[in-house]
């Protein structure tokens, strides 16, 4: 665009009989207005009226409507937003005061407008203004539409004084036939207010276009005021309008090298030499020493592709000991012509033949890749015990084994052990009623927040969820305590299985909802490291964690061993690995903006990373001069501590704009993403690529042993070929739906095996992680089905599997010893009593604060930090996850490490354990309180029995009565509430 200046000569006044100095400023700085230089328009860049940066023009009144200076654009702008600037001085003693002596006050207006018009024209009614008029006896900054619709700052204009005004007129519903509708001002703004306008007007009655702008006079304008404009300027953006550079555009990928020219064809030069001279010893299930050359992706175990240089292939066939040299000695050497065919083969991509070898589809007659079929209840001898079909499968082993199932459990036990199961707090949380069944308060239970709280830490361990990134800076994500709150929403609402699967793996490709992208935080809690200065290496850790902790949570199958070779107990083979890693290439964690379609948000983060890039650029070219060989390792700390004193406060000021956004910690993928989101930063040492032209065009290559540096074929995603039954995905609302499919044997099998577990500790496949050869067989299979079934059939009803075993006979058994089972049973791998076991790390320390009446039962929100731990009292899940520094007690009490996915935490004996429950400051802190909140009750003896009842749950026997009195007169009220927090019986689940 062009701006041309149209002016008359009688139309400048130039007050030379004004004070001298004005006057003398006035003519240093002003240039004539007949004729400016035009300036042409870069798209997001600024552009002057007026050849000089100074271009200045001194305007007086005469006394009504007076267009005295004008502007031409070039041509029409009507793109969505327009920024228009200039400075204004007016001059003290010309400015009336409406309020004084009867004084009008002061008009002039920059206005913008589809018409030149004339000297006398309005340019109102619908034509944007924005500059001085009267309010309330004031002479202010104002902006308008139409004459007494203005809409003011709250600055007043001064004399003498410069004031820089900058407009922003733009269109509410975007498009060339749309008016502009809205207008906002500015009066000295600083560098962050791009969305704090000081005064905002809305018309429908507007223009479409601009093509001139204009300065104008009013009736309040007499001629001897004297009002001073310079800097004059329009632009398209924000950082556009005050200098700065705008967004830099993503980097482009390198053009990829042409293809070689082919000289070999696999069909009739290589394969022949495969065939005749290798097949014999490496090809089928029993090749020699593992090595199989007949299926791709063995066979790029053996050779890179594209470096015949490197290839062990060709090391093996060129060898110069006999011994060594392949194939064996026995048998004639490779010939030169031979050997150049495989050379060429290796150098031009390692082309396949996929009809003549295709990959074979795995058969494996392992139990847990079985179709799942619903097994029948089985009858007992000992109906009357039975009470859910549960009790059916659990009887009948035992009635096989010879062994007797123990008695009942007390009501009180029972209801404890329900308490601590379910939620994790002592009964006296949620109490039982007097007239209320254990079904009816297990049903309660379970319906509680709480449980939520209880049950989504088990699900946080199998997440490997955590607040850090890990590895060396382990830099905080403040935003992923989202993804624990969403977690225990979906437990204590008892969301379906298959949604909640659905929602962790492909939440952004669901119509816009929030809960949703929140729960990809399961993807986004993968490590992160951000001290690799490979980028390809950085996001294949991400990808590689992904992976595994997509299979091992959903599928129960350690995917890990086939990142470099097919797996060598299981049916998985290094093709499925990089086909599964290839559903999550095109995205990856970030601060997702949870607000759809938020324009404020977008150009928010663009502003920021315009600053931050301008700065890298000019960096990075600085150092090409200076002769640095590679100028782009620029750490982003580099970049701030790199900017001048401006960029670094518009930059601070648009960071504190950002983080007041509201985000989560996911994973998005802007090319498969339902609705497109704004992406804020995070702090690292070296950041992902975050432009979506980039993440769109990712592609997934099979790594060869694993290595970023040696990729094969490309792959597209797919699903394991073992369960080749028909299902395709293509994307993960489509890997999603398979792992919760009748086509899958594996995910049903698997999540009724962990509720299974973290009821009795001990899931029914006691390796819960890993149902592939290598894991235990279930230890009633039939059971393990028929719960799976139970599942599906329910749609996938985890609260209908809870009821089927808290109403079970087995799992109200009491805990009561057998000497006989005993010498049949002795780890009671059939379930012929209740096996008491350790309460985990968090419902230690919550069951502390409980019974001392501390705590805090407030749900949600950001998470304790870590420096406050031992003085909060709210619920260990809240405390902050921060990898490698966990809070203590958790350390201690043998909690999840959050490196990768937990599938069963293992429980140690030590001996920092009791000393830390006496004598920490939490413990201490907690004992103290307990202590102090019984100091009401009369007498010592009722005070170690309100203690003991409080602690235990129960009433105390008269010789533990005795004891807790006498230790009482011994040392104190306080070490009694230490001594029973000690206790196996407080810690344990009875």
């Amino acid at each position: 665009m062009r701006l041309r200046p149209k002016t008359l000569w009688e139309n400048v006044w130039i007050g030379l009989e004004a004070r001298i100095l004005f006057a003398l400023v006035s003519l240093l700085i002003m240039v004539c207005v007949v004729r400016a230089a035009p300036v042409e328009l870069e798209t997001g860049g600024i552009f002057s009226v007026g050849a000089p940066a100074v271009a200045a023009y001194s305007i007086s009144g005469t006394g009504q409507r007076n267009n005295a200076v004008r502007f031409k654009l070039k041509k029409p702008f009507i793109a969505d937003e327009l920024f228009v600037r200039f400075r204004v001085n007016y001059a003290a003693n010309t400015i009336d005061q409406a309020e004084v002596d009867g004084g009008n006050g002061e008009f002039f207006v920059l206005w913008l407008d589809e018409q030149e018009g004339f000297d006398g024209s309005a340019h109102a009614g619908g034509v944007p203004n924005l500059g001085i008029h009267v309010k309330d006896g004031k002479n202010a900054f104002m902006i308008r539409y139409t004459s007494g619709q203005e809409s003011f700052a709250p600055t007043e204009l001064v004399g003498d004084r410069e004031f820089v005004l900058i407009g922003r007129l733009w269109k509410t519903s975007p498009g060339p036939d749309s008016v502009y509708d809205a207008l906002d001002l500015w009066v000295d703004p600083k560098l962050g207010e791009e969305f704090k306008p000081q005064a905002s007007r809305m018309s429908r009655r507007s223009i479409e276009t601009v093509q001139w702008i204009g300065f104008a006079t009013g009736g309040k304008t007499e001629p001897d005021d004297r009002i001073l404009i310079s800097d004059i300027a329009l632009a398209d953006s924000w950082s556009g309008i005050l200098g700065l550079p705008d967004m830099a555009p993503a980097p482009k990928q390198p053009e990829p090298e042409p293809p070689p020219v082919k000289t070999v064809a696999f069909r009739t030069d290589i394969h022949p030499i495969l065939r005749d001279r290798c097949f014999d010893c490496h090809s089928g299930l029993k090749a020699k020493g593992g090595v199989r050359l007949d299926i791709l992706d063995e066979a790029l175990n053996q050779t890179a592709p594209r470096d015949a240089s490197a290839s062990r292939l060709i090391q093996l066939v060129t060898h110069t000991d006999p011994e060594k040299r392949m194939p064996p000695a026995k048998h004639a050497p490779l010939n030169p012509e031979q050997i150049g065919k495989l050379r060429a083969w290796i150098d031009e991509g390692l082309d396949w033949d996929h009809e003549l070898l295709p990959t074979p589809i795995p058969v494996t007659d392992h139990w847990s890749f079985q179709p799942l079929a619903r097994p029948d209840v089985p009858p007992v001898k000992q109906g009357s015990w039975v009470s859910t079909p549960v009790d059916n499968f659990i009887l009948k082993r035992l009635e096989q084994q010879g062994l007797q199932p123990a008695p009942r459990g007390a009501r009180k036990v029972l209801t404890r052990r329900l308490a601590f199961d379910l939620i994790g707090l002592p009964e006296s949380v949620i109490p039982i009623r007097p007239d209320e069944s254990l079904d009816d308060y297990s049903v309660r239970l379970l319906e509680s927040v709480h449980h939520g709280e209880r049950w989504g830490r088990h699900w946080l361990d199998v997440a490997r969820w955590a607040e850090s990134n890990g590895h060396q800076h382990n830099r905080d994500r403040p935003h992923a305590w989202r993804y624990r709150d969403y977690v225990i929403r979906s437990f204590a609402e008892n969301k379906p299985f298959d949604q909640f699967v659905k929602e962790q793996l492909a939440g952004d490709e669901i119509p816009f909802d929030e809960d949703a992208i929140i729960a990809t935080g399961f993807l986004a809690a993968a490590r992160y490291s951000g001290n690799d200065l490979d980028e390809e290496i950085q996001r294949n850790d991400i990808l590689v964690d992904q992976v595994n902790t997509t299979s091992t949570a959903f599928l129960g199958l350690t995917f890990e061993c086939a990142q470099c070779h097919t797996h060598k107990f299981d049916p998985i083979s290094i093709r499925d690995y990089y086909q599964l890693q290839s559903f999550f290439r095109k995205g990856q964690p970030g601060n997702v903006v949870l607000k759809s379609e938020d324009k404020t948000a977008r150009k928010l983060i663009e502003r920021r990373w315009a600053v931050f890039d301008g700065v890298h650029a000019r960096m990075v070219e600085t150092k090409r001069r200076q002769g640095n060989p590679d100028p782009i390792l620029i750490i982003p700390k580099s970049v701030i501590g790199g900017m001048r004193s401006a960029e670094k406060k518009l930059f601070k000021e648009l960071e504190a704009e950002i983080a007041k956004l509201p985000q989560s910690w996911s994973y998005y993928s802007p090319a498969t993403a339902a609705t497109p989101l704004a992406i804020a930063p995070h702090e690292m040492r070296w950041p992902l690529p975050r432009h979506p032209e980039v993440l769109a065009r990712q592609k997934t290559h099979l790594l060869v042993r694993g290595d970023v540096k040696s990729r094969g074929p490309e792959v597209q995603p797919g699903l394991p070929q073992v369960f080749a039954t028909g299902a395709k995905a293509g994307n993960r609302t489509e890997l999603a739906s398979w792992l919760t499919s009748t086509n899958n044997p594996l995910t049903a099998r698997v999540w009724v095996n962990r509720i299974w577990q973290w009821h009795f500790g001990r899931g029914l496949v006691e390796t819960s992680g890993d149902f592939g050869k290598q894991g235990t067989t279930p230890s009633h299979p039939e059971l393990l089905d028929w719960l799976a079934s139970e599942l599906i059939g329910s749609n996938w009803d985890s609260g209908h599997v809870h009821r089927l075993i808290l109403s079970s006979s087995t799992w109200r058994m009491s805990s009561e010893y057998s000497p006989g089972n005993a010498r049949l049973d002795p780890d009671n791998r059939n379930y012929w009593r209740w096996q008491p076991r350790r309460l985990e790390a968090e419902a230690i320390r919550d069951t502390m604060l409980a019974v001392a009446g501390l705590l805090d039962l407030n749900q949600g929100g950001r998470s304790v930090p870590l420096a406050k731990a031992d003085s909060s009292n709210r619920r260990s899940v809240y405390l902050q996850q921060k990898r490698d520094k966990l809070p203590h007690q958790q350390m201690l009490f043998d909690g999840a490490g959050a490196i990768t996915s937990c599938a069963q935490r293992r429980v140690s004996t030590v001996s920092l354990q009791p000393l830390y429950l006496l004598n920490s400051k939490f413990a201490s802190r907690v004992a103290a309180d307990f202590a102090k909140s019984l100091e009401s009750v009369s007498s010592k003896r009722e005070q170690a029995s309100a203690a003991i009842q409080r602690a235990l749950g129960r009433d105390p026997d008269p010789e533990e009565l005795a004891r807790t009195v006498e230790l009482l007169n011994d040392r104190g009220l306080v070490a009694v509430c230490a001594a029973l927090m000690n206790l196996n019986e407080f810690v344990y689940i009875p």
